[in-house]
């Protein structure tokens, strides 16, 4: 089974995330014959060579159109990422050139806001829609988002949310938490409310001392720390090595992701799977989910500092054994949420796909 990954914009670190994963996986655990289609946007792709070997990449200098007119009917499935204009035209011309019984899945990767322009009226409307039609399967990756969809275009909208990879086959165990509440992203964003975080944690601390705050990633330019004296308020810069990384989520006692919106936020699976207690906003739907499951966490209001330094406030005050409650946590996310785990899904429904010209 030829499986194409069609993503122009491959970079390394795509390779350890739903891009990479997914080909990864129904290659190794099915025998898939997987080959990521991209232009060439790094000068090595590391994470091949360990983490993901076996997985192949072909890379391209012009458009990925063109690419589809010469090797459409050499393609079993195709994977496209994105409800955009790059999707439309290249489901267009695999569905007018591909082989009989050829395929396509469409991972959506969608949030509220993307939704919603699905949803609207006018032209842009217009051709999301149109490019969810010549999709066989979607997948979405939140149970609310799900919903809509799924009564909107039926059997072909698959529930499929992200995974993190890593860990072997037993959960992470050993847990000796310190005060620590983490945070990783692209810092000072808009969408990351790095400023409501830091608002919330001074309030919530007051003048203790024992509890301090990480924020781990780069740090968008014109971002001011509204605190820069405060020692308890750490930045450490991007981590690229995953296993610093995850030492850091180890140490943690509380993970806060207070976004104002996001389609998935892996870094949630990341933190859960070392055990840590998630605290997060109404704009991340993907935390209700993962909360659902683990039974370890809040929802407070997007841009709500009072609720965000309350829920921290009160765990900081807890008496609760930390330690244990990350092995119960890490189990959880350990059961539901590996890349192995969710694959099987992915393929049961591309596996009982037919195709016949329309």
């Amino acid at each position: 089974m030829v499986f194409v990954t069609l993503f122009t914009r491959l970079e390394n670190v795509h390779l350890l995330k739903d891009v990479g994963l997914i080909p990864y996986f129904l290659c190794r655990d099915y025998g898939y014959a997987c080959t990521m289609v991209t232009k060439k946007n790094e000068k090595e792709y590391p994470y091949l060579k360990r983490e993901v070997k076996g997985l192949s990449i072909r890379f391209i200098r012009g458009k990925g159109a063109w690419y589809l007119i010469r090797n459409a009917r050499r393609i079993d499935i195709l994977n496209v990422y994105h409800l955009n204009l790059q999707s439309f035209v290249n489901l267009l011309i695999y569905r007018v050139m591909r082989k009989k019984g050829g395929r396509s899945y469409l991972k959506l990767d969608m949030d509220e806001a993307g939704l919603e322009r699905l949803l609207k009226p006018g032209s842009v409307g217009f051709i999301k829609r149109r490019t969810m039609e010549l999709a066989d399967v979607a997948s979405v990756e939140t149970k609310r988002i799900y919903r809509v969809l799924r009564k909107k275009y039926g059997s072909r909208i698959l529930y499929l949310p992200n995974g993190y990879f890593g860990g072997g086959d037993e959960p992470q165990g050993g847990f000796h938490k310190e005060n620590v509440i983490l945070t990783v992203g692209e810092l000072g964003t808009e969408p990351k409310a790095t400023d409501v975080l830091i608002k919330a944690f001074v309030k919530a601390a007051g003048d203790r001392t024992d509890w301090i705050l990480k924020l781990v990633g780069p740090v968008a330019e014109g971002f001011r720390n509204p605190y820069p004296e405060d020692p308890r308020i750490i930045f450490t810069g991007r981590i690229r090595d995953k296993d610093k990384l995850n030492g850091l989520y180890r140490q943690a006692k509380v993970f806060a992701f207070p976004s104002r919106h996001e389609s998935f936020g892996i870094a949630m699976l990341e933190a859960q799977a070392a055990g840590d207690y998630l605290v997060s906003t109404e704009g991340v739907p993907a935390a209700k989910d993962i909360i659902g499951l683990t039974k370890a966490g809040r929802i407070v209001g997007v841009d709500d500092t009072n609720a965000l330094a309350g829920a921290l406030k009160s765990l900081m005050d807890s008496g609760r054994d930390w330690d244990a409650e990350a092995v119960r946590i890490a189990a959880a996310v350990h059961e539901s949420f590996r890349w192995e785990k969710l694959v099987p899904k992915l393929e049961e429904r591309l596996e009982a796909l037919t195709w016949s010209p329309s």
